[in-house]
């Protein structure tokens, strides 16, 4: 019997502790929609190996913000062409 670990988001602890656990359990859907959408592309650019940041632009307003670095539509990292 094999037992499924959780993966745990690095940005997880961080936010169940400022903003409690019914928004984090936004942000862990929004980020598996997001890897949902890129399908088996694992770059950590543009693809699920991109697990982004909690950004506050107001305050206690978290949102998460998936940062990369392209030029051109391309993505830098593994020069697919973004969508």
């Amino acid at each position: 019997m094999t037992t499924r670990t959780k993966k745990v988001y690095k940005w997880e602890k961080e936010c169940l502790e400022k903003y409690g656990e019914e928004v984090t359990q936004q942000m862990i859907k929004m980020q598996k929609d997001y890897e949902a959408k890129k399908g088996n592309n694992d770059c950590s650019g543009c693809g699920t190996a991109n697990e982004g940041a909690i950004v506050e632009m107001k305050p206690n307003e978290p949102f998460l913000m998936h940062y990369g670095l392209w030029s051109r539509g391309r993505c830098n990292y593994c020069g697919r062409q973004s969508n």
